[in-house]
């Protein structure tokens, strides 16, 4: 998948989507090719936000804190693109359709990307900025979910791929605030 249908993909329900879907990659293939090397970039980006400037983040916490935080925040990582991969899977039965869990860890990992990338937004020594690009990455997600489901999941009705999408949405957004709750709330102690 190139970096040019990437960017189509969250307006689109055709564009790059259908060379994803051609391509039927395994869960390991899509883990070890797309998810963790995604995954290494938050955990990198909070070890340099730590020792460059965590005073811009009305933080002071030792570096060895920081360190903490990514390893667990990397862990957690890993653990809910499976997760998921699950829910998405659990929400299509709902919807009495039969999808295979790899579409469903697929559909998962291409999501998790532009999230994954807002946390270069450490990178800016301002708070506002970095909250800025986090918000920018929710809401491409929030669109990739969208246009996936339908496309992914092989869907007829838009509607319904809003439907499910808005359950995944819902169930993910709490997912992601509890995955920035491990993140935030050690490094303020």
């Amino acid at each position: 998948m190139s970096l040019l249908n990437y960017t189509k993909m969250p307006f689109s329900f055709r564009d790059g989507w259908d060379k994803v879907g051609a391509v039927h990659p395994s869960v390991l293939k899509t883990f070890l090719l797309l998810v963790l090397p995604f995954s290494l970039i938050p955990p990198a980006m909070l070890l340099y936000a730590g020792s460059h400037h965590a005073s811009a983040y009305l933080m002071d916490p030792t570096y060895a804190r920081w360190q903490s935080v990514a390893l667990v925040f990397l862990v957690a990582e890993l653990l809910t693109v499976p997760l998921m991969g699950w829910i998405i899977k659990n929400i299509a039965a709902v919807h009495k359709l039969s999808v295979h869990y790899k579409d469903a860890f697929l559909l998962a990992a291409i999501v998790g990307v532009p999230m994954w990338l807002s946390s270069l937004g450490l990178l800016i020594p301002n708070l506002w900025a970095m909250i800025g690009v986090v918000v920018l990455g929710f809401l491409a997600a929030v669109s990739l979910l969208y246009h996936g489901t339908y496309s992914i999941l092989k869907m007829d009705e838009q509607i319904e791929a809003q439907s499910m999408s808005f359950a995944a949405f819902s169930v993910g957004a709490i997912v992601w605030v509890l995955l920035c709750a491990f993140v935030v709330l050690p490094l303020m102690i």
